[in-house]
């Protein structure tokens, strides 16, 4: 009898054998860290191919018959140590699934019933040279080029750096997380681990604040507020970010110097929205819609936008104006539907990520 055998679903890289137990299974959503094991099932497939009497019960003519028989196969994994480990947490590298090998170590033998867990010992990695750790890592933030924040890994804490320019404008974006990001690696660096706390600097001093003159307008929730808007709070002048931050300056609970609970526990989320950009006083006039007529004459109007690739300083024209497609990364949009040069107040401005507006 000829046997074929074929896994499915098996192609994490094999550790080492094991007779312990089974661990608790992988849980999607779960943060995961290295070191941290878990177990996952797998399905199996058996082929046989046995000679029979052609004519016979389930015999083809050819005299050989195929049977499959499936089974169920767990195995134990551990989850890789850093910088692998920050992708155990996303569901595209589940063991058992065909990414896991680069997140998860598995065990050759199979587990049966339950294994019994002692606490897992996470190497720590080196501490970092500058004391405690900084601010804790909040998604959707806007982050300055070489800016650094905490994030809690298991029985320690690890510093991270964002990019320099311009790759820091993606530092705060969902999927480049330093915590479990797909493209934390392209935003975020790695310093090492931190205790403790950076002592804390002293309240703003809003004094020492570039002194912007008359004071805009204040905060009005009912107001639809676009990137660049400004606004003042006590003095102190906000400007609205770009998008797609710029699409929360409106939002409730993001309101320019509040703040959500008390002490400790208190929580700006309008960090993530608006910029600290002067201090006032007295009132200024509403300004004007921009005046184009100030931009420079680029004599003769190139082709207009098209879903094609563009590159790096590529130029197009829309109602008479001239857009320049920006450096990378931020020119990988600028062919992206949805991105398109577009000066109509009342369409979404995606394209300000990949476009800057060079003249007329």
């Amino acid at each position: 009898m000829i046997q074929i055998r074929s896994i499915v679903l098996t192609t994490a890289l094999l550790g080492h054998a094991s007779a312990q137990g089974c661990h608790p299974a992988y849980v999607t959503g779960v943060s995961y860290s290295a070191g941290d094991m878990v177990s996952a099932t797998t399905t199996v497939e058996s082929t046989s191919i046995e000679s029979c009497t052609p004519g016979t019960e389930l015999c083809p003519s050819s005299g050989f018959r195929t049977t499959t028989t499936t089974t169920s196969e767990t195995h134990n994994y551990e989850c890789k140590s850093e910088p692998s480990s920050q992708f155990c947490s996303q569901s595209v590298f589940a063991p058992n699934g065909i990414f896991s090998g680069q997140a998860w170590i598995k065990e050759s033998a199979e587990c049966t019933g339950n294994a019994s867990v002692t606490p897992a010992t996470v190497p720590v990695p080196a501490a970092w040279g500058d004391g405690g750790c900084p601010n804790a890592f909040v998604s959707g933030a806007d982050y300055a080029a070489a800016e650094i924040v905490s994030v809690q890994r298991t029985g320690f804490k690890m510093v991270y750096q964002c990019a320099n320019e311009p790759t820091n404008l993606f530092c705060g974006m969902a999927g480049y997380e330093p915590t479990d990001g797909l493209y934390a690696d392209q935003a975020w660096t790695a310093l090492g681990s931190c205790s403790g706390t950076i002592a804390p600097t002293s309240s703003p001093n809003f004094v020492s604040l570039d002194d912007v003159g008359g004071c805009p307008g204040e905060y009005d929730s009912g107001v639809e507020y676009m990137e660049g808007d400004k606004i003042s709070n006590n003095r102190v002048v906000y400007q609205c970010k770009s998008f797609p931050l710029s699409q929360r300056c409106s939002q409730i609970g993001y309101e320019p110097g509040n703040s959500i609970g008390s002490g400790a526990q208190a929580v700006e989320f309008w960090r993530e929205a608006w910029s600290v950009v002067g201090s006032c006083s007295g009132s200024i006039a509403p300004t004007s819609s921009p005046v184009f007529v100030s931009l420079t004459d680029v004599v003769g109007c190139p082709d207009e936008w098209s879903q094609q690739t563009y590159e790096e300083g590529d130029r197009v024209s829309s109602m008479k104006l001239v857009f320049e497609c920006k450096a990378d990364p931020l020119s990988s949009y600028c062919g992206q539907a949805g991105y398109e040069p577009n000066t109509d107040a009342a369409a979404p401005d995606a394209w300000k990520v990949a476009w800057t507006v060079v003249g007329h």
